[in-house]
């Protein structure tokens, strides 16, 4: 079995590497190791021509703590990066650490002014950061806020809605018994 199999199947049908893994009857580990090594492999980013990008973060471990050994004081690290993706090949274009405008910023910048031209789109969170890069590097680009946080946004808000609807209503917290409850599952 070939890892280019392996990489294939977990990008072009979108699974989990969990999920990978079982399909090909070998290790999480070993499918984790092969897309790391195809991270670790991208493309001369400046050859290609990204219409629409998609910018996200991920925390890859927990929080860690280093003690300077010197003055011994403590130092909180977390352990951020963010990734850029071509929006129509699925294609990793660059990964930096942390998950702040800086980072993003300098990977942007670092890209040819034809490169930056061509980007019409770009995906993210709504991340104050993020957008701080693209408004300074790709100030024509068109941003949207990704599916996934605009319907997390908005049942955070019909949450909040519904319970001062509730509170006004009923002088106190929704309960399951209420008979407006399955209204709101």
């Amino acid at each position: 079995m070939s890892g280019a199999l392996v990489l294939d199947a977990v990008i072009t049908s979108g699974r989990a590497v969990s999920e990978t893994a079982m399909a090909f009857g070998i290790s999480w580990w070993l499918v984790q190791q092969v897309i790391g090594d195809a991270a670790l492999r991208l493309p001369d980013v400046d050859l290609l021509a990204p219409r629409m990008l998609g910018i996200d973060e991920h925390r890859y471990r927990s929080v860690r703590f280093f003690q300077d050994p010197g003055t011994k004081a403590w130092t909180r690290y977390e352990p951020w990066m963010t990734t850029i993706v071509d929006l129509d090949t699925g294609q990793v274009l660059g990964i930096v650490d942390g998950r702040d405008h800086k980072g993003v910023g300098d990977w942007l910048f670092a890209r040819p002014l034809d490169w930056r031209l061509g980007v019409q789109v770009v995906a993210i969170d709504p991340s104050a950061a993020f957008r701080k890069a693209l408004r300074m590097w790709l100030p024509r680009t068109a941003v949207s806020v990704d599916l996934f946080h605009v319907t997390m946004l908005a049942n955070d808000m019909l949450t909040t809605v519904r319970q001062g609807l509730s509170q006004q209503v009923r002088g106190r917290r929704g309960r399951a018994t209420d008979p407006a409850s399955g209204l709101w599952t």
